[in-house]
């Protein structure tokens, strides 16, 4: 094989495990949800609307949460009264769902929490497929990059005496 040919082929593979490792690396970093879109469960427990009236916080609700666009968050009450988290209105030991689709944040009226909001990050999913564009869009440029640099800086022939 060419030495130029084994030279810009190793330029690629280089820039597409460079490409790999800043997009791994951002995702990360900016702590993005890697996963297929789903149901999400929150259950109101029996007895939350007394606590909620007496000042305390019910266990196991999240004061915050986290979704993908696509999911579809499933609120499953289990109390005695009637609840309302943003536009789902839940009656008492009944079930009600909201699709997520849109990339947003909310900060929903929530009658199940001490403080009457919740917060709701809506963010796109990243999946393997998100993955793969990364280090493509990143990796073959990177790539093309060293093999033209590696060209004008190891390109010359040293004269032997």
């Amino acid at each position: 094989m060419n030495f130029s040919i084994k030279r810009i082929t190793l330029s690629f593979l280089l820039g597409l495990a460079l490409g790999a490792a800043m997009t791994e690396a951002s995702y990360f970093l900016l702590k993005k949800e890697n996963r297929e879109p789903g149901v999400i469960e929150l259950i109101i427990p029996a007895g939350t609307g007394g606590l909620i009236r007496a000042g305390e916080t019910p266990p196991d609700i999240p004061k915050d949460m986290r979704f993908v666009v696509g999911d579809t968050l499933k609120v499953i009450n289990e109390d005695g009264e009637s609840h309302q988290l943003g536009p789902l209105w839940i009656p008492a030991n009944a079930t009600a769902t909201l699709k997520m689709e849109t990339e947003e944040n909310y900060m929903y009226e929530c009658s199940f929490q001490t403080g009457s909001y919740m917060g709701v990050t809506i963010m796109e999913p990243v999946t393997w497929r998100t993955r793969i564009y990364g280090v493509t869009f990143a990796g073959f440029p990177l790539g093309a990059m060293f093999a033209v640099y590696s060209g004008l800086v190891g390109g010359r022939k040293r004269k032997t005496p």
